[in-house]
C-alpha cells in the first residue's frame, strides 16, 4: 500500500537515492519527479537531460513501479525532434510505469496526453491532476475551468489520481488551507468518480539556505506542510496521502553561474528529519572554509538526541561515517542522496502521517 509520495527533482543525486531506498520502504511510495529547474532551456539541452534522467530511471527504479513525472519547473516551451517538450518526456520513458500529469491552464500540455494516450504511447491507466494553491482555493469557482481544460484528457483514462500541491507552505494559514483542501478533495472526488488518489504535497524549504539560518548554526524549523494536512484529514471523509519536498525546496533551481563564483557563495549545509521539524546546520563558504567542515557538520548532527543511529538507512549511515571522519570529504552535490534516503526512509517507517 502506497503510504508516502516524495516530490523530488529529476537530477542524479534524487535518482540515486531511490535506488538505494530499503525494498520495505520502497514498496510504500509512488516518488512524483519533477524536470530539472533551470534558465534558459533549449531543445538540443532539454533532449540531453531528458536521456539522463531516463537512464536514471532505468537504473534506479523497478520498470513495473508506478512513479509520477512532471516538466512544471520548466517555463520555456519547446518543440524537441517534431514532438511538445511533455510528450518527449513522456515517450522517453514509455518502457517504465510512468503516470501522466495533467494541469490547469496547461493546454498544449495536456493535449499532448490525451493524444499520446489515444495513440498508444502511454500504458498507465491512471492521469494525475496537479492542482496549485490557486487552483484549489474554490472547486465550485474552478469547476468549469476544469472541464474546459481536463474534461477531454480525462476520458482518455481509467482513474484519476488528485494532486493538491501546496508548494512552499511558510505563507499560507494553516487553517484556511486546510479548509480549502478538504472542500476541493471531497467536492472533486464527488463530481469524478474515477478518483484512485487524493495526495497533498508542500514544502516548509525556502530556495535559499539563509532564508532560514545564519552561517555557522543550526537550529529546528516547524514543518508548516504536516500540519495543513493533519488539519485537512479532520475536516475531509475522503483519504488524503501525505507528499512532501524531502529536503529540497520545491524553488530550487541550478544556478548559472561560473564554478568558481558559486563555491564563493555556495555553502555547507546538511538536513534531516525529525517529528515535525526539519533541522538545519549550515556552514561557511565551502570556496574559503573548504570541505571538510561537513565532518564538523556531521559530528554536530549526530550527536542530537533525536539522530536515529548508523543503522536505521544508507543515509543515516552515510551521516556517521562522515561524523568520525572516514571516507573522503563531502560535497553539496553528495550529501544529496544519504539526505533524500533518511528522509523518505524516516517518512514511511516512523513519521506519523
Amino acid at each position: 500500500m502506497i503510504s508516502y509520495i516524495p516530490f523530488l527533482k529529476a537530477k542524479q543525486g534524487e535518482l540515486t537515492a531511490i535506488g538505494a531506498l530499503a525494498p520495505n520502504v520502497k514498496m510504500r511510495i509512488c516518488p512524483f519527479f519533477d524536470f530539472p529547474r533551470k534558465k534558459n532551456y533549449d531543445a538540443a539541452l532539454f533532449a540531453e537531460t531528458t536521456g539522463r534522467i531516463a537512464r536514471g530511471l532505468n537504473r534506479h527504479w523497478d520498470a513495473e513501479r508506478e512513479f509520477y513525472f512532471d516538466d512544471l519547473d520548466v517555463k520555456e516551451k519547446l518543440t524537441v525532434e517534431g514532438r511538445s517538450q511533455y510528450a518527449y518526456v513522456l515517450v522517453a520513458l514509455r518502457r517504465l510505469s510512468v503516470i501522466p500529469v495533467v494541469g490547469l491552464d496547461r493546454l498544449t500540455h495536456n493535449a499532448s496526453v490525451a493524444d499520446l494516450k489515444r495513440n498508444g504511447k502511454i500504458a498507465s491507466s491512471v492521469v494525475a491532476f496537479r492542482a496549485q494553491p490557486q487552483d484549489f482555493e474554490d472547486f465550485d469557482e474552478r469547476q468549469e475551468e476544469i472541464e474546459s481544460d481536463l474534461e477531454e484528457v480525462f476520458q482518455e483514462f481509467e482513474q484519476i489520481d488528485l494532486i493538491l500541491d501546496c508548494q512552499l507552505c511558510t505563507g499560507l494559514d494553516v487553517a484556511t488551507t486546510a479548509r480549502q483542501i478538504a472542500a476541493f478533495a471531497q467536492k472533486f472526488s464527488a463530481a469524478y468518480k474515477k478518483v484512485r488518489r487524493v495526495i497533498v504535497a508542500g514544502s516548509s524549504i525556502p530556495a535559499s539556505s539563509r532564508d532560514v539560518l545564519a552561517t555557522n548554526s543550526d537550529c529546528s524549523v516547524p514543518r508548516r506542510e504536516l500540519a495543513i494536512i493533519s488539519k485537512a484529514r479532520a475536516l475531509c471523509n475522503v483519504d488524503l496521502v501525505t507528499g512532501d519536498y524531502a529536503v529540497i525546496s520545491p524553488f530550487y533551481s541550478d544556478a548559472d553561474l561560473d564554478p568558481r563564483i558559486m563555491q564563493k557563495v555556495m555553502t555547507a549545509r546538511l538536513a534531516y528529519s525529525y517529528k515535525s521539524s526539519h533541522y538545519f546546520i549550515r556552514g561557511s563558504s565551502v570556496g574559503v572554509d573548504g570541505y571538510e567542515q561537513y565532518f564538523d557538520l556531521a559530528e554536530t548532527l549526530c550527536g542530537q538526541s533525536f539522530f536515529r543511529g548508523s543503522n536505521y538507512s544508507l543515509g543515516d549511515e552515510y551521516f556517521y561515517d562522515k561524523s568520525r571522519r572516514s571516507g573522503s570529504n563531502c560535497t553539496p552535490s553528495a550529501v544529496i542522496k544519504p539526505s533524500v534516503v533518511a528522509h523518505i526512509t524516516y517518512m514511511v517507517i516512523d513519521a506519523k502521517v
